[in-house]
């Protein structure tokens, strides 16, 4: 009698008390560096500036409104303490959170809230990490648009092609996330690039000479009005793409009968329940190049008050459905490539948080932790 194929399917030792789960995917949120003043912020906004400054003045537009959004466990920390950035590595990594993927904010040469980063470099702190390029303007708006800049991003006075100079120290790291033995590198805005193709083509070049190797790029899923691309990735250079909702996901008006809406409010109300639903079923139509990315949340009311974007009726349990959603979708693929995006880490003043929140506690974090471990 022939013997039965080995199934893969985990034997009984791995439900032993103690036993270390295998995870079923590498879960990567955005990190947000913005929890520490710098002398830019202290002369565009105000001596001490933070994110939390935006975070705590912020005021509820409808009855029961999650706002201001608070923090729990780590409450209103500053990242140039080791501390704080070792007990959010601890907290993630305990609730199935791989990697950290940082917003890198380089603009011709220049670099902006890069202390956080640049501590994680030199110190010895072992979660693994990798870097978005968040290269758009900065703006009084927080938009990333044309107008009231505050910093812009100037590709005539440093070329594009220079950032990977920058972040090769940060490549070669033994942290650093990789894709099929290569360090993972993402671009915000790919279209914004003068010649993408040919930034591209120049950056894996220095990467070899560099002697880091071989790069994994990705673009950020965005529309075009946020120089995003409507052309196949690979025919620009890139390895593929990342999901980073709500960007190029769908947007369904939330009706406001009942809610109470503040009549100051002139912002868009959208329902999360029609966005994380839609998401899911966008999931059968993905490509295999394409990593799908799931959103905690978005309510940017903390920026601007009165003319946000919020996404009303966001919660664990409908989060946790659609990441158990994403993750399903990836099973399919080589271990390495099963990576799911989070939007976000830290996002306080989008509301796309994993971190505890006086509201929720933990429960976004176990839920991660439910469908990584499952």
């Amino acid at each position: 009698m022939a013997e039965l194929p080995d199934s893969g399917v985990a034997d009984a030792s791995d439900y032993r008390r103690g036993a270390v789960p295998i995870p079923a995917v590498r879960v990567v949120p955005f990190y947000l560096p913005q929890f520490h003043p710098t002398e830019e912020n202290d002369r565009w906004w105000g001596a001490g500036f933070t994110e939390w400054t935006n975070v705590a003045a912020a005021q509820p537009v409808y009855n029961g409104h999650d706002q201001p959004k608070l923090p729990a466990d780590l409450g209103f920390y500053d990242l140039r303490l080791d501390a704080v950035r070792d007990r959010q590595a601890t907290l993630a990594e305990a609730h199935g959170v791989h990697a950290f993927m940082y917003y890198y904010y380089w603009f011709a040469g220049k670099r902006l809230l890069n202390t956080p980063i640049d501590m994680l470099l030199a110190g010895d702190l072992h979660m693994p990490f990798c870097v978005m390029w968040a290269n758009e303007n900065w703006t009084r708006r927080w938009d990333g648009r044309a107008h009231d800049i505050l910093i812009r991003q100037d590709y005539d006075e440093v070329p594009a092609e220079e950032f990977l100079d920058d972040i090769a120290p940060f490549l070669r790291d033994e942290r650093y996330m990789r894709i099929d033995g290569k360090p993972l590198v993402a671009v915000y805005r790919i279209a914004a690039l003068p010649d993408p193709q040919q930034v591209i083509k120049c950056w894996r070049e220095r990467s070899r000479a560099l002697g880091v190797g071989e790069l994994h790029i990705l673009g950020v899923d965005v529309d075009r009005t946020f120089d995003g691309s409507d052309r196949d990735p690979a025919s620009v250079g890139l390895d593929g793409t990342l999901g980073f909702p709500p960007h190029n996901h769908k947007w369904r008006w939330q009706p406001r009968g009942g809610l109470g809406v503040d009549r100051r409010f002139t912002g868009n109300l959208l329902s999360y329940a029609a966005m994380a639903t839609a998401g899911e079923r966008k999931l059968v139509r993905m490509n295999a190049t394409h990593y799908p990315g799931v959103m905690v949340g978005f309510d940017n009311t903390a920026r601007r008050q009165w003319s946000s974007d919020l996404w009303f009726g966001s919660n664990p349990y409908t989060f946790r459905r659609w990441l158990a959603a994403a993750v399903e979708a990836v099973q399919d693929r080589e271990p390495d490539r099963r990576v799911v995006f989070v939007n976000a880490w830290n996002e306080w003043a989008e509301s796309a948080v994993l971190e505890p929140t006086l509201r929720f506690g933990r429960a976004y974090l176990l839920a991660v932790r439910d469908v990584v471990n499952r």
